[in-house]
């Protein structure tokens, strides 16, 4: 019998992109249980043609987040064979859009529900009669495919440096004690590297920051891209010459199906940390990650030494880092110095 596979579209688009990814072969239709308020964001359709859903094997409903009668009378409408297998994904939507849907498929023979956990790497399948069973995804989102479901194009700059450059470079920062003025420009000139818009330690570091956790993560390049300039997908406005692009992400990379944002800064004060620089590089921070959903993490990389900052204005900016949702929020000199892999592969799991 065919096989249906049902989501509710919401704002976090990965927990259902994965998941249709996952059973995708499986499947013989989609239905998506959306809103209104989802369809004005164009996310049901960000999410099909990012993983090219045909429009024939595509079933949409729109119900309210509120009137429970009024929902089960409407998917009542659409029909729906009792005879045919149903994946239901409960991820997705307000609590009240789960219970009709549980309510509404718990009522056909053949019928499995599942749920997945935002920022986590598998998924459950919820029974009524035992307990739940957890699977690992076997599937994985590129970046591309998740700033796309995210409804963001991007432009990724051209990598100017090769890794033994970008580590040679790094030991001659080191031997200068870090000393912005002690930089090797010679050296970056030296091999025909020059770039007019960005300054070249800033260039330098984000390339460096790209090839230490490619290698770490051992990532390949559909899974991290350095320099990209963000833009929103319009539809009205399908060329990025129509308008300027919005933000820019200095390291963006996915691991386990999670998506890590990197903001690099070399220095954050000459002779003192800046405080005021800080908190600016944090709510920059901030406001990019709201666009990648809740499971985003965004830790700032710098070259400054952080251990100076007395312990009362690091509790301080750790909790402002907390109230602008910016979590592990730092990796400074001493890691790079010390334990930098440590560090990484304990803020990664």
């Amino acid at each position: 019998m065919p096989t249906s596979l049902v989501s509710i579209i919401s704002e976090q688009a990965a927990p259902n992109f994965l998941f249709i990814k996952e059973f995708y072969d499986k499947v013989d239709k989609f239905l998506f249980v959306s809103t209104e308020q989802m369809e004005k964001k164009n996310k049901t359709n960000l999410l099909c043609e990012t993983l090219n859903v045909d429009k024939e094997k595509r079933i949409k409903t729109l119900i309210t987040d509120e009137y429970y009668y009024q929902n089960i009378e409407k998917l009542k409408k659409l029909n729906l064979s009792p005879d045919d297998t149903y994946l239901v994904n409960l991820t997705g939507g307000t609590k009240m859009m789960s219970i009709t849907i549980w309510q509404f498929f718990n009522t056909f023979k053949n019928v499995r529900f599942f749920y997945v956990p935002l920022g986590k790497n598998y998924y459950n399948e919820l029974f009524n009669d035992k307990p739940v069973i957890q699977r690992d995804f076997k599937t994985c989102i590129t970046c591309k495919e998740y700033l796309n479901i995210y409804g963001i194009r991007y432009e990724e700059s051209n990598i100017f440096l090769n890794k033994q450059l970008a580590n040679d470079i790094f030991n001659d920062v080191k031997a200068g004690n870090f000393d912005l003025d002690k930089f090797p420009k010679k050296k970056l000139k030296d091999n025909a590297i020059e770039h007019t818009n960005v300054q070249l330690h800033t260039r330098w570091f984000e390339e460096y920051v790209y090839y230490r956790i490619k290698k770490e993560l051992q990532l390949s390049d559909e899974y991290i891209i350095t320099g990209a300039k963000l833009f929103e997908i319009n539809e009205e406005k399908q060329s990025k010459s129509f308008y300027q692009n919005d933000n820019e992400v200095d390291v963006f990379f996915i691991y386990n199906n999670r998506p890590y944002i990197i903001e690099c800064k070399f220095s954050i004060g000459k002779e003192k940390i800046n405080y005021t620089n800080i908190n600016s590089i944090l709510y920059k921070l901030s406001a990019i990650n709201k666009r990648f959903g809740i499971s985003a993490k965004a830790p700032i990389f710098t070259l400054s030494d952080l251990s100076t900052i007395p312990q009362n204005a690091s509790e301080g900016l750790h909790r402002r880092a907390t109230i602008t949702n910016i979590y592990n929020p730092f990796f400074d000199r001493n890691t790079f110095l010390k334990n930098f892999d440590q560090e990484l592969l304990s803020f990664v799991c």
